[in-house]
């Protein structure tokens, strides 16, 4: 079997439904790059066609079909062999960090059809569920959160974590506004995204921990390991981090051999797809730490990401996006939740989507 083609389509999505959701970052919109998505489909020689996602619109689109001459003529079941030479090429390259996962995902996706199975299957089972927690957006009014927090428990979610806008009084209002609201039986986290200095994120967290917060995300920046080891010293409060930290399975390893973190964020988007982030999950379980993986803006990766899951031991939860307009576009049958909270992978073979061609074709862009 070989690669005989690829081609990557950029979808322009109606996005009607997220109005409303502050989706932002300092004031800064990023609904408009979630608009474009590219969609990558991987053909063989055998009529076995594999299919992924990206983010970043027509422009990560470019970088992915510079990718197309490294795949072209390989065996796609060669997955490592072929990570390995996209990594090693993009020295040159110099595509952003995002372009590999959903290059390395359709293989996968092309792998688990060629064997029959889905993919947490192949990659020897763990589990067939896991528990989720609902990811807020960020909300201007306190009393938004509030009453999201409150209907996902009531559709069966045990677990709700806050994005926040990264002003420690406004974020500690919010956080002790859902403690109230929704009892201490309903396990909360806090995702400021990096936006705190030290001294901050120090106030904060001590907070927290009266709280009864079960993890504190990103407090600042990844790339400030010194910060981070400062505060997983000073903090009872475990600090989940590096989602987004340059270098993939390599940087981690030094800040574990560290002590930076007390959990490791990672996903197969940002991370170069599910061959590094198998093996980022190993690295973090063999330092008897959790990989709590990150969630991705569309149905795809996400699927991805939840076969990873189930064929490892050393993850709590799958991060379910509410509202699920964010990510939910693009396939026939979507990722299922049930009442009690908990995510059932898909059991068809390779990422087990059926994808809506007519939907994907009737939004096309551009073609590479």
């Amino acid at each position: 079997m070989k690669i005989s083609d690829m081609k990557v389509q950029v979808i322009k999505r109606d996005l009607e439904d997220l109005r409303g959701v502050d989706l932002s970052h300092r004031g800064i919109s990023f609904i408009g790059h979630m608009a474009e998505v590219p969609i990558v489909r991987i053909f063989t020689d055998e009529g076995i066609e594999g299919t992924s996602c990206g983010r970043g619109g027509v422009l990560l689109a470019q970088y992915l079909a510079s990718l197309k001459p490294l795949l072209v003529g390989e065996n796609p079941l060669y997955t490592e062999r072929i990570w390995q030479k996209m990594h090693q090429m993009n020295r040159v390259l110099h595509c952003p960090q995002p372009t590999l996962g959903p290059v390395d995902v359709a293989l996968w996706d092309i792998v688990g059809k060629v064997a029959n199975l889905p993919l947490y299957r192949l990659m020897g089972a763990y589990r067939d569920k896991i528990r989720a927690y609902a990811s807020s957006a960020q909300y201007k009014s306190v009393q938004t959160y509030i009453e999201q927090a409150q209907e996902c428990k009531r559709r069966g979610f045990t677990a709700y974590k806050l994005h926040v806008s990264g002003i420690p009084s406004e974020d500690l209002e919010v956080c002790r506004a859902v403690r109230r609201a929704l009892g201490d039986d309903m396990i909360l986290m806090h995702d400021p995204v990096g936006l705190y200095n030290h001294e901050q994120a120090l106030v904060v967290g001590r907070e927290l921990e009266k709280l009864n917060f079960y993890w504190y995300e990103e407090p600042i920046q990844d790339t400030d390991m010194d910060g981070l080891i400062r505060l997983c010293n000073a903090l009872d409060i475990p600090i989940a981090a590096l989602e987004v930290l340059p270098g993939g399975l390599y940087t981690r390893a030094q800040y574990l051999s560290r002590g930076a973190v007390d959990m490791v964020r990672s996903d197969s988007c940002y991370n170069g797809g599910i061959t590094p982030l198998k093996k980022i999950a190993s690295l973090a379980e063999a330092f008897n730490i959790n990989c709590e993986i990150h969630c991705c803006p569309n149905p795809w990766m996400n699927a991805a990401n939840l076969h990873v899951m189930c064929s490892i031991k050393n993850c709590e939860f799958y991060e379910w996006m509410v509202p699920e307009a964010i990510w939910d576009f693009g396939v026939k049958e979507s990722i299922t939740l049930d009442g009690d909270g908990y995510v059932h992978v898909p059991n068809k073979p390779g990422l087990g989507l059926e994808t809506d061609w007519e939907y994907i074709d009737s939004h096309t862009i551009a073609t590479f």
